[in-house]
């Protein structure tokens, strides 16, 4: 069941390899406020690190259809957990062509979720892409 005790249980799962990892996508939404309560199919994660080659070599139940460059994903108890790779450069944090604000990896509380600037301004990158 995919609920906010097993988000926590994946988080987790993650750092226990030394992975740090934030919450992203639907389920960061809610938690930060941003939309109601609903189920959820996936959870989403942001990773900041300068590759995926720690997280690909855990050898976890990897759906090779969502392998990409700057996302992975894989499989916990029938739940897809894609993670999407953030990189730093000179001018901040990035995914391919997508700029986060500074702020994108506030930290507080048990469980670490993207900021509330970074959910809404990649909501509106996807619509404005559609």
């Amino acid at each position: 069941m995919n609920d906010l005790t097993f988000v926590l249980r994946v988080v987790d799962l993650l750092a226990s390899h030394g992975l740090r990892t934030w919450v992203f996508g639907g389920w960061a939404e809610e938690l930060r406020g941003l939309a109601p309560p609903r189920p959820h199919a996936s959870i989403d994660l942001l990773y900041p690190a300068p590759d995926f080659a720690r997280l690909d070599a855990l050898g976890l139940d990897s759906i090779a259809a969502k392998r990409f460059p700057h996302k992975r994903a894989f499989a916990v108890d029938r739940v897809m957990v894609e993670v999407v790779l953030v990189q730093r450069d000179a001018t901040g944090w990035h995914t391919g062509g997508h700029r986060w604000p500074p702020n994108v990896f506030v930290s507080g509380g048990r469980l670490p979720v993207a900021s509330a600037e970074a959910l809404v301004g990649y909501r509106a990158s996807q619509r404005r892409a559609a």
